[in-house]
């Protein structure tokens, strides 16, 4: 969801097209309310050692008289402006760790603090989103292309249940504070070949979509696509020029 919330002379002059985002680190209007997030999470949660290790910080941020205030004010704006997402991505990444098995009101309670995080983002106009789990921070991501997204989530689950985790994957891996194209592609490929190895090559020992294009070439007879030529007949499986 993005902050739809217009200041008045905005809606004064009919502005309607959306705020543009804050894409690097985080921004100078949001950053005390992020500070005092992250200080509140360590704290209350004692996670100042596993991020700082998780991080490789230098020793001197946990020998300090306050280690949660020391992650909470980590500033580097000028050699890396995002070393602050950073250390919010891997606060929630420990949360989320920790509260595996906990009992369910402690994971509500966790839960609603985590959607605190995400309002400060969304009203902020950041370009970073807590993901759906709450594990880590995620690029923002358009609304309708997000929808999409939802339903090829669902309707890989229906088919198998890897499709799905490769999704999620891809998803992580292009929409994630460091992304890795060639990652979120491998992973997009891995779902597609779960869904249609096993309606095409169930009988193959190690299937690929290599192996599944070379089937449909050489028997394409077998076969007719759902979505109709011009004429309402079901179109011929061809082969792409490209």
């Amino acid at each position: 969801m993005t902050n739809t919330w217009r200041r008045l002379t905005d809606r004064l002059a009919g502005k309607t097209e959306p705020e543009p985002l804050w894409d690097e680190g985080v921004p100078d209007h949001i950053d005390a309310p992020i500070r005092d997030w992250v200080y509140k999470t360590l704290h209350m949660y004692g996670m100042a050692t596993p991020v700082a290790v998780r991080l490789k910080l230098p020793s001197r941020f946990l020998k300090s008289r306050d280690p949660n205030a020391e992650l909470a004010n980590l500033d580097d704006r000028m050699s890396n402006p995002m070393l602050r997402l950073e250390v919010i991505d891997d606060t929630l990444g420990c949360l989320h760790h920790a509260l595996q098995g906990a009992e369910w009101q402690d994971r509500a309670i966790a839960a609603s603090h985590v959607r605190e995080l995400e309002g400060i983002l969304r009203e902020g106009d950041s370009a970073f989103t807590v993901s759906e789990d709450g594990s880590r921070l995620e690029r923002r991501m358009d609304e309708t292309l997000h929808a999409l997204y939802d339903k090829a989530v669902d309707a890989g689950a229906s088919k198998a249940d890897t499709a799905a985790d490769h999704l999620r994957a891809a998803f992580s891996e292009a929409y994630g504070i460091k992304p890795d194209p060639s990652a979120a592609c491998s992973r997009a490929i891995k779902a597609v070949e779960a869904v249609v190895n096993p309606l095409f090559l169930p009988n193959a020992p190690e299937p690929t979509l290599g192996k599944l294009r070379a089937h449909l070439d050489q028997g394409r007879h077998k076969y007719e696509m759902l979505i109709s030529d011009k004429t309402g007949a079901p179109r011929t499986l061809t082969r792409s020029s490209r």
